[in-house]
């Protein structure tokens, strides 16, 4: 039973490479089509980033803000305003980047590159615990079935040498 886990986790290893790469291969399209539909511009901070203040038993307090009013030029060339998140104590006037849609509006930034080796290696390394996970319970439980039926066998043949023993 250990050699078919062995093998079976020996087996997994390309199937989890596999699994890793059409990850990072999906990532990467899915990355390819963000850097085409959105653009990156410029944005100028309307008010001030509040930092967040410490409270009174050293946790930090935060402030609830999703994001502080900016204006940005849109693709199409309109002035548009908004909340956008941006680094706190980042003061009013203060240009930062910001990413949006093909429409104008603020979007996440998109896969970067280090994201998507990232989750490949995630998926594929995650794949190859699981296969070894369910592989592992496998041999145990398999072991426990045994181990049982042996015991179940050795007194099986206790009793029966009991029997013959107290003939004699």
């Amino acid at each position: 039973m250990l050699l078919v886990v062995v093998l079976g986790m020996l087996i997994a290893l390309p199937l989890a490479v596999f699994v890793g790469g059409a990850t990072y291969r999906g990532q990467a399209a899915i990355s390819e089509q963000q850097h085409a539909t959105r653009h990156l511009v410029t944005a100028t901070l309307l008010e001030a980033v509040p930092v967040p203040t410490p409270a009174a038993d050293n946790s930090i307090v935060d402030n609830g803000s999703p994001g502080v009013r900016a204006r940005w030029t849109a693709p199409d060339g309109s002035e548009r305003t908004g909340a956008i998140p941006a680094d706190p104590g980042t003061p009013a006037g203060k240009p930062v980047p910001l990413w949006l849609t093909a429409s104008g509006d603020p979007a996440p930034a998109p896969l970067n590159s280090t994201e998507i080796t990232t989750a490949g290696i995630v998926v594929g390394a995650f794949f190859w615990l699981a296969s070894a996970s369910v592989l592992v319970a496998g041999y145990w439980a398999g072991r426990l079935i045994l181990d049982r039926r042996r015991g179940s066998q050795w007194d099986h043949a206790w009793a029966t040498a009991r029997q013959k023993w107290a003939r004699f």
